[in-house]
């Protein structure tokens, strides 16, 4: 009988994720995005509610360009560009419910961007600071400081960002929060401007506009197709007897 090989979404799960629990002891499975997730991030994109793309990236923004998606999914390369997905497990199949990711600032090497989001039927339940927490374990190297921006109508990040070292918030203006955290013990740098101003200049540069699609949405999550982890085990089991 020859050795079996691991099926393709099985070995994403047993050898690329790592197992965590959640408070309530609910199993989860955190491991990287991949480029084999970019067709599919950019056409479930197209099927979200102007709404929601609004509320969740802070810009209206119709559609992933392929200049987004090089970002997000393409230019993910672990060392400047970190993206982690949590993966539950559900009916068999294993299913993504959320997804976070850690920038570097070319501008700024020492200091990152970080967004995390959860599908809505699993928020709450510690998924999004568990992400926080990963990524800071896996952030790029000589990371010191995060700087990034929440809506102000919705700041439920800033508990978790809070939980990662001193933070400072800062009023923006248009319904934006600037955001710095020092990790690791580091203090913050950055001196408060006037209210309206941004915290720093990175966070109001043209070219960070792709990074407000950092934030790859929950309802896009819930409706990419689960990883068939059983299915391919069945094929596969139909030659055993080869």
């Amino acid at each position: 009988m020859p050795s079996r090989s691991l099926p393709r979404h099985h070995e994403r799960i047993t050898v690329l994720c790592e197992r965590e629990a959640l408070p309530d002891g609910t199993l989860v499975w955190v491991g990287p995005l991949l480029p084999s997730d970019r067709a599919a991030l950019a056409e479930e994109y197209l099927k979200l509610s102007p709404s929601s793309k609004r509320s969740r990236f802070l810009a209206a923004v119709p559609a992933l360009t392929d200049d987004m998606l090089d970002h997000l999914v393409d230019q993910v390369d672990g060392i400047d560009h970190v993206a982690l997905v949590v993966f539950v497990e559900q009916g068999r199949r294993m299913h993504p419910v959320g997804i976070g990711r850690m920038v570097r600032y070319a501008e700024r090497p020492d200091t990152a961007d970080i967004a995390f989001t959860v599908q809505d039927a699993w928020q709450g339940r510690g998924i999004a600071s568990l992400l926080a927490r990963v990524l800071c374990e896996q952030a790029p190297e000589g990371i010191t400081h995060l700087l990034t921006e929440v809506a102000a109508d919705n700041p439920a990040p800033l508990k978790i960002l809070g939980k990662l070292g001193e933070m400072q918030v800062h009023r923006a203006g248009y319904g934006v929060l600037d955001v710095e955290v020092a990790l690791g013990g580091e203090t913050l740098r950055l001196e408060p401007p006037a209210d309206g101003e941004r915290l720093h200049p990175l966070l109001a540069a043209y070219a960070r506009q792709i990074l407000k699609t950092r934030d790859l949405v929950c309802d896009e999550l819930a409706r990419l197709s689960p990883l068939n982890w059983f299915d391919d085990d069945e094929a596969r089991d139909g030659h055993d007897g080869d």
